[in-house]
């Protein structure tokens, strides 16, 4: 009886332990046979105070490697309409974002974007823009 109780207090933490909070630079996004794919290049997001960083925002990529999520119909995708507010968008209007239009606060391939994965079944959950001033 111990072992079950043991279990059910376990199992909710290793799914959530699947489950990752991340920032990243998408690499490339499309469309395949009705499903969205994306690919990220995780980075890290640093405040600098340097003459060599003039942004005062610092992107370092510590590893190179590229990593591949689907979209499922819960993926939720946040662009930036301001420099506080937010508009769910579609994957159409991320890629017209990534090809240069305008939503209200632009962004680029350059632009790192918050994103909440599971690692495990290689989905990705939330899409959202960093605000860079």
């Amino acid at each position: 009886m111990r072992l079950i109780w043991f279990l059910l207090l376990l199992l909710p933490g290793l799914g959530m332990a699947q489950m990752q909070n991340r920032e990243a630079l998408i690499t490339e996004f499309r469309q395949v046979q009705g499903v969205w794919t994306i690919k990220l290049d995780y980075v890290e997001v640093r405040d600098c105070n340097r003459d060599d960083c003039p942004s005062g925002i610092e992107i370092s990529n510590q590893n190179p490697l590229i990593r591949t999520f689907r979209f499922t119909r819960n993926t939720k995708i946040y662009l930036l309409k301001s420099a506080g507010e937010y508009f769910q968008a579609t994957p159409q209007q991320l890629i017209q974002g990534l090809g240069g239009r305008n939503f209200g606060w632009s962004f680029d391939k350059y632009t790192p974007f918050y994103i909440k994965v599971n690692e495990a079944r290689r989905e990705i959950l939330e899409l959202r823009q960093m605000y860079l001033p």
